[in-house]
């Protein structure tokens, strides 16, 4: 049977940047164990799998899987499977103007997502889960395993962990030039990332150039990949984390960079809204997105 696959640069307007991610379509009769076997054939960091909705609030379910693994959330590619099911598919319809507002499902819950098109081009922005931090001590042994030094912390923003599922820990770096110089040990993070409770490490810098609030960078220990181009989920963490160290009036919107130490540069926008209990906050995030493949996967 032949399925629809595609390729996508996720917030990039060009092609060859941002985060890559493969999204296949019309999976609905494969099991888990197949789902597995293309995302490895594919190769992507993530490959993006809409299925039919299982709640009826919702219009679809998500589900996302690395070389190695099923993921509960993943936020590149849920803007590259927006963008398919709206540009590509058309099994969404987004008007010239006005707002096209749905929910999704995955293994993380419910999620919203608001579709609208600025100059024709398609604006997809959806919210990422919710988190709690904790303040985490770091020891020689993490600083190391990152090529880092105690001197390149920023002492005004100590480390913290996300406390969700598939959290990460934040470091807040001195300097763009300390961003630069992190290289993550694959030899020793595994362990480390064991002992503290989380599945990657997220140093950033703030401001770092005009307009830009923070530079960040994703390094994971265990999912097949080694450091993520552009990570839409630890941006909305990292916009809620920044929040709660320097609060701001919201609705507040901030602008991450990310990808530029390998060659894909990509950029996040984030906006932080209050529901309906106002100490709630989400991290909605949006950005643009390039396809740069379609294809068909001719499976049995």
């Amino acid at each position: 049977m032949k399925r629809p696959c595609y390729v996508v640069d996720a917030f990039t307007s060009r092609a060859l940047a941002g985060n890559p991610a493969a999204v296949v379509l019309d999976g609905r009769d494969l099991p888990a164990a197949d789902l597995q076997r293309i995302a490895e054939e594919l190769k992507h960091a993530e490959t993006a799998f809409p299925l039919p909705a299982r709640e009826p609030q919702a219009a679809f379910h998500l589900r996302w899987f690395t070389p190695f693994c099923e993921v509960r959330f993943c936020g590149h590619a849920t803007l590259a499977a927006l963008h398919v099911l709206v540009e590509e598919a058309q099994r969404i319809r987004v008007p010239a103007h006005g707002t096209t507002r749905l929910s999704f499902t995955c293994k993380a819950g419910l999620f919203r997502a608001e579709l609208s098109r600025e100059q024709g081009k398609l604006r997809a922005v959806f919210e990422t889960p919710a988190t709690r931090f904790a303040p985490q001590q770091v020891d020689g042994a993490l600083l190391a395993a990152l090529n880092l030094v105690p001197e390149m912390l920023d002492p005004g923003f100590p480390p913290h962990r996300a406390l969700s599922e598939e959290g990460n820990l934040y470091l807040c770096l001195r300097d763009r030039e300390a961003l630069a110089r992190v290289r993550g040990d694959p030899g020793a993070l595994p362990a480390i990332a064991e002992r503290l409770g989380v599945v990657g490490f997220v140093p950033f810098a703030r401001s770092p150039q005009p307009g830009v609030d923070a530079a960040l960078r994703a390094i994971f220990a265990d999912h097949g990949v080694s450091e993520d181009p552009v990570t839409g989920s630890a941006a909305g963490h990292l916009a809620l984390l920044l929040q709660e160290l320097a609060p701001a009036k919201v609705p507040r919107r901030l602008v991450f960079t990310q990808g530029d130490e390998l060659g894909r540069p990509g950029r996040i926008e984030i906006e932080l809204r209050p529901e309906s209990n106002p100490s709630d906050l989400r991290a909605w995030i949006t950005g643009p997105a390039t396809v740069i493949l379609r294809g068909e996967l001719d499976l049995p």
